[in-house]
């Protein structure tokens, strides 16, 4: 023992061990500035997404009668190949009345062919190429869908031909082949 000690020697206390914690996440923003910001962002958000879906619906406009009767007779074409005389002649003649019906008042799809003619003859809208031009495709048609005559691929092109140009007014005199 240690003389100038009266009992066992005291050791130092050890310094208490706290637990490591990683960096605080701080948000450097108020409350009340937070929740506006929010509340922008939300309005900011709901009117683009009205814009879009604005944008979104809004229609093509309506396509003119000339559009939809060149529509109609190239459908006609994509199926020419193999298709019935008959079924081609009705369909052409049909695509063309309604057409001339739609854009003139004509009552092309209701009346035959000959009264339809009748019809044309006193008829201002239509020049004498094209009033020929109909004559000759309606004799065509006539041919096609009264006679059941067969016909090759190319004369229901050419079918196909002569109803797009009377479509387009660039009928021309029978016989004369068009101008490229």
């Amino acid at each position: 023992m240690n003389p100038f000690n009266q009992g066992p020697t005291p050791t130092p206390t050890p310094a208490p061990l706290h637990d490591i914690v990683g960096p605080v996440w701080y948000w450097p923003y108020p409350l009340w500035m937070t929740i506006t910001g929010a509340a922008v962002l939300a309005v900011l958000l709901f009117l683009l997404f009205q814009l879009v879906k604005k944008l979104l619906a809004r229609k093509a406009p309506p396509l003119t009668n000339r559009q939809k009767a060149l529509e109609a007779l190239e459908k006609l074409r994509s199926g020419v190949s193999g298709a019935d005389p008959y079924k081609f002649g009705v369909n052409v003649s049909n695509a063309l009345r309604r057409y001339i019906q739609a854009e003139y008042g004509l009552e092309a799809s209701t009346q035959t062919s000959i009264e339809f003619l009748d019809t044309l003859r006193e008829s201002p809208f239509f020049t004498d190429h094209e009033k020929d031009g109909l004559e000759v495709f309606l004799s065509k048609t006539d041919l096609l869908k009264y006679a059941r005559s067969g016909a090759p691929e190319t004369e229901l092109l050419d079918l196909l031909d002569i109803s797009a140009r009377l479509v387009r007014g660039e009928a021309q005199s029978p016989g004369k082949e068009p101008a490229k």
